[in-house]
C-alpha cells in the first residue's frame, strides 16, 4: 500500500503545471491526436499555466508588501493568521483521506461521465485538494474515514455539476471555449453568486447599473481601457498602501506607488495573452474529444474539459475586482464584529474567486464587486470560525504552525461555504449521509435532465441543417 500511495504523492507533488500538461497529452492520445500534435499541446497548457503563474507571482511580491503597510496604517493585530492557499493544500494531502480522495475523485468522474450526470472531464487532479480538505476537516472532527471521504465525494460531486451549469457562461464572458471550471473555491461561490445577481435583479435603480469591459471604455474612455485601467487601479493600492506610512519620505512613497500602477497595468495586459496560450493547447484536444465521442456514440454530446480557474483570471473585470477587493477585506477584517482572522498570504488569490461570479453576473463588475464583497464578509467570519478546526488538522498533519500565532485559516477553502456546512452537519453522521444522499441524487438527476435536452436539441438542429 506504502509504495501506491509514495506514487500519488509524487504525481500530486509534480503540481499542476506538470501534472496537467501529461494528461492532456495522454488524453490526446487516446481520442488519436497525433503525438507531436498532443505533445505541443499539453506543452502550451503547461507553458500557459506557468506564465499565468508567473503573473500571479509578480502580483504577489508587489502586493505582500503593500497589504503589510495596509494591515500597518489599520493597526489590524487579529489572533487567526492566514497561511494561504499552499499550506491549505498541503494540510489537505497531509492526512488519509487527502491521499485517498485523488483515486476516488478520479472514479467519481469516470462514473459520472458514464451515467451522463457529467459534461466536464476533470483533468485538474491537482485542485483535488479542496475536496481533500473537506474530508480532512470532517475526519479531524470525527475519526470516521467513511464519513470524511463521502462528505468530500459530496463536495466533488456539488461542484463538478456547477461546472457543468456554468460552463457556457465561461466560454461566452470568460472566452473560454470547451471549457469547464470544476474548481472548489471558485465553484463554492456560484450559489451565492445567484441568490444575489436576482436579488440585485429586483432592486429598482440598483439594477440598472451595468459596468462591464466595453462599458469600461465607453465610460472611462482611455481610462476603461485595460493598459490604463490596471495603472489606475494600481495607484489607488499604492497610494493606500504606502501614502500614510510615517518617515518614509516623499520621492520615495511615489516610487511605491508608481511601481505599484506600472505592475498592475502589465498584469492587466500579460495575463490575458498567458491564458490564449493555455487555449491554444487545450482547444485541439477538447476538438478532438468531441469528434470521437460523436463518431464512438449516436448524437452529439459536448464534452467540456475541466482546468483550474486560473484560465480565467484573464478577464479585465476578473483582475479589476480581485486588486480591489485587497484593500476592501482589509478593511472589513477591521470592523466587522466578531471576526478575529487577518487575511494576509492568500489576499492576492482573489483573483481565482472571481471568474465565475464574472460569468454568472454576464461581465457586470459593478455585480461581481458586490458579491465578492459579501463573500469576503462571509469568508471572514467563517475562517474565524473554522480555526481552531484547521489548526487541529493541521498540527495532525505534521503543518509547522507560524511561529506567535495558535490558530491559522485560510481565505481559501479555510473561509469557504462549502467545508463550511459540510463540518456544520458533519457531527449528525445518520443526518449528515441522508442530506449528502438526497443532495448528490437531486443534482445528478437535475444535471443528467440539462444534459439530455441539451443533447437534443443540438441533435435536432443537425437534423434539420441536413
Amino acid at each position: 500500500m506504502k509504495p501506491v500511495i509514495d506514487f500519488i504523492m509524487y504525481i500530486v507533488g509534480l503540481g499542476p503545471t506538470v501534472l496537467i500538461p501529461i494528461i492532456m497529452l495522454i488524453f490526446g492520445l487516446c481520442v488519436r491526436v497525433p503525438f507531436t500534435k498532443a505533445l505541443r499541446g499539453g506543452l502550451m497548457v503547461g507553458i500557459g499555466f506557468i506564465g499565468l503563474n508567473a503573473t500571479v507571482s509578480i502580483l504577489t511580491d508587489v502586493m505582500n508588501p503593500a497589504i503589510k503597510n495596509m494591515i500597518q496604517v489599520m493597526h489590524l493585530n487579529l489572533q487567526v493568521i492566514d497561511v494561504g492557499w499552499p499550506s491549505a493544500s498541503a494540510i489537505a494531502y497531509g492526512t488519509a483521506v487527502g491521499v485517498s480522495m485523488i483515486p476516488l475523485g478520479i472514479a467519481i468522474n469516470i462514473l459520472m461521465l458514464i451515467t451522463r450526470t457529467t459534461s466536464t472531464i476533470d483533468v485538474d487532479i491537482w485542485d483535488f485538494w479542496h475536496f481533500a480538505f473537506s474530508g480532512s476537516l470532517v475526519y479531524a472532527l470525527t475519526k470516521d474515514i467513511i464519513l470524511s471521504l463521502f462528505l468530500a465525494s459530496v463536495n466533488m460531486i456539488v461542484i463538478m455539476v456547477i461546472a457543468d451549469r456554468t460552463a457556457p457562461l465561461s466560454e461566452k464572458y470568460l472566452g473560454l471555449p470547451g471549457i469547464s471550471i470544476p474548481h472548489g473555491y471558485a465553484g463554492s461561490f456560484v450559489p451565492i453568486a445567484i441568490i444575489f445577481n436576482w436579488i440585485i435583479d429586483k432592486i429598482p435603480g440598483i439594477n440598472k447599473i451595468h459596468m462591464d469591459a466595453k462599458d469600461f471604455n465607453k465610460k472611462f474612455g482611455s481610462w476603461g481601457e485595460p493598459t490604463l485601467l490596471g495603472f489606475a487601479i494600481g495607484i489607488i493600492i499604492g497610494i493606500l498602501a504606502y501614502g500614510f506610512i510615517p518617515g518614509m519620505t516623499i520621492a520615495t512613497k511615489l516610487g511605491k506607488i508608481m511601481l505599484m500602477g506600472v505592475t498592475l497595468s502589465a498584469v492587466m495586459i500579460i495575463t490575458p495573452k498567458m491564458a490564449a496560450l493555455l487555449l491554444q493547447g487545450v482547444v485541439p484536444v477538447s476538438d478532438a474529444i468531441q469528434t470521437f465521442i460523436q463518431k464512438k456514440f449516436a448524437g452529439k454530446r459536448k464534452i467540456y474539459i475541466g482546468m483550474d480557474t486560473a484560465v480565467g483570471i484573464g478577464s479585465p473585470v476578473v483582475l479589476a475586482c480581485a486588486t480591489l477587493m485587497i484593500p476592501v477585506a482589509l478593511l472589513f477584517a477591521f470592523i466587522l464584529p466578531g471576526n478575529q482572522f487577518l487575511p494576509t498570504i492568500g489576499l492576492v488569490g482573489f483573483v481565482f474567486m472571481f471568474p465565475l461570479i464574472v460569468s454568472v453576473t454576464h461581465g457586470d463588475f459593478f455585480r461581481s464587486f458586490i458579491i465578492g464583497a459579501i463573500n469576503v464578509v462571509i469568508g471572514l467570519w467563517i475562517g474565524t470560525n473554522l480555526a481552531p478546526l484547521i489548526t487541529k488538522c493541521a498540527r495532525a498533519a505534521h503543518f509547522a504552525i507560524p511561529k506567535g500565532s495558535s490558530l491559522i485559516s485560510s481565505i481559501d477553502y479555510g473561509s469557504n461555504p462549502f467545508p463550511w456546512l459540510i463540518v456544520q452537519i458533519a457531527p449528525y453522521k445518520i443526518f449528515a449521509y441522508a442530506i449528502g444522499l438526497i443532495l448528490i441524487i437531486g443534482l445528478c438527476w437535475w444535471n443528467r435532465t440539462k444534459i439530455v435536452a441539451s443533447e437534443k436539441q443540438d441533435n435536432a438542429a443537425t437534423d434539420s441543417k441536413e
